[in-house]
């Protein structure tokens, strides 16, 4: 499985999210109406997470040699009801279909998991966008109960969850390849507290 490290994004990754964010195959399936268009607007988001640390949290994923390849993180975190919304963007399309994607996800699940302490991730996903609801589901993600499938910026949207009791027995049961790499993005997301 690929290796990865997260680290809390910086004012100073708006640039390389803004080329991520313009290229089209990219922006196909992020469920954005617009993408930002300048680096003004892309600095404006960063800034919003960093300042809304309670209810938000993002993440630039590294690969194995420590370069960036994309963003995830968890958005609408309510600690009363234990719930957030996950979301993902594997930027350099080189990468793609190659595990990057699922072990960001297994990471930020152990992060959400172990360190907020958080009952259920949701994440809604175009249904035609297969590789990522491949990745979720290897991640342990199953169709969601609370929100029907709608559609949404024109595609079908797939909405999923997974709870925090099946994501821990699913680790009991198997060895955990990612456990270097989340020690890593554990001590990062410490530091962005």
């Amino acid at each position: 499985m690929a290796r990865v490290k997260l680290r809390p994004i910086k004012i100073s990754d708006a640039e390389m999210c803004l080329g991520w964010v313009s290229d089209p195959a990219v922006h196909a399936f992020l469920g954005l109406l617009e993408p930002a268009r300048t680096l003004d607007q892309e600095r404006s988001w960063i800034a919003s997470i960093l300042t809304d640390s309670g209810h938000q949290r993002a993440f630039v994923i590294e690969d194995e040699r420590g370069e960036a390849i994309g963003t995830c993180g968890l958005r609408g975190i309510d600690r009363e009801s234990g719930t957030a919304f996950f979301g993902i963007m594997i930027g350099e399309t080189r990468l793609w279909n190659r595990g990057y994607g699922t072990a960001a996800t297994e990471s930020l699940l152990d992060y959400a998991f172990r360190e907020l302490a958080l009952r259920e991730i949701r994440l809604s996903c175009h249904r035609e966008n297969r590789g990522a609801l491949r990745c979720y589901e290897k991640a342990g993600f199953r169709a969601s109960s609370h929100v029907p499938e709608r559609v949404q910026f024109g595609r079908d949207e797939v909405r999923m969850a997974i709870g925090r009791d099946t994501w821990l027995a699913a680790r009991a049961r198997a060895p955990d390849p990612g456990s270097a790499g989340r020690t890593a993005s554990e001590r990062s997301a410490r530091r962005d507290r």
